[in-house]
């Protein structure tokens, strides 16, 4: 059985820029869509796989940074400006990450999505479609 990874030394980049105090990311996976093929009659629905995969969504949140100008702001100005991405990485460790694979990229559907609470730090939240290709894992560092 191979070691967990930790995200103990975890980072989002966009290129080759980090985007300042991000603390959490998430992919959904891929899904495979399905075609329901019950007729009347039937008591249990039945299904086929239509051979049109959606590979997921992700997101990415931390702290909310207003001077970080080539990070946060730049992944708010890719949603603002409808444009997609290929360079967006979201690392577990200094050698484990997450990329789109080759043909897909990524539309920014949430940017800068800010929250203040009376007692606690700003925080700041991203979301993004995967199109074209699933994320594809890179190294198997710890």
């Amino acid at each position: 059985m191979g070691t967990p990874l930790s995200g103990k030394n975890g980072k989002v980049m966009l290129g080759s820029v980090t985007i300042a105090n991000i603390k959490e990311w998430a992919i959904s996976g891929f899904v495979m869509g399905t075609l329901e093929t019950s007729a009347f009659g039937t008591t249990i629905k039945t299904f086929i796989p239509d051979d049109l995969g959606d590979p997921g969504t992700l997101s990415f949140s931390g702290n909310y940074d207003p001077s970080d100008a080539t990070g946060q702001a730049a992944i708010d100005a890719l949603c603002a400006a409808g444009t997609t991405s290929t360079d967006l990485y979201l690392y577990a460790n200094t050698s484990t990450f997450w990329r789109v694979g080759s043909g897909g990229s990524i539309i920014t559907t949430k940017g800068k999505a800010v929250s203040f609470s009376r007692s606690g730090l700003g925080t700041v939240s991203f979301e993004g479609k995967i199109s074209g290709a699933a994320m594809e894992q890179v190294g198997l560092g710890t």
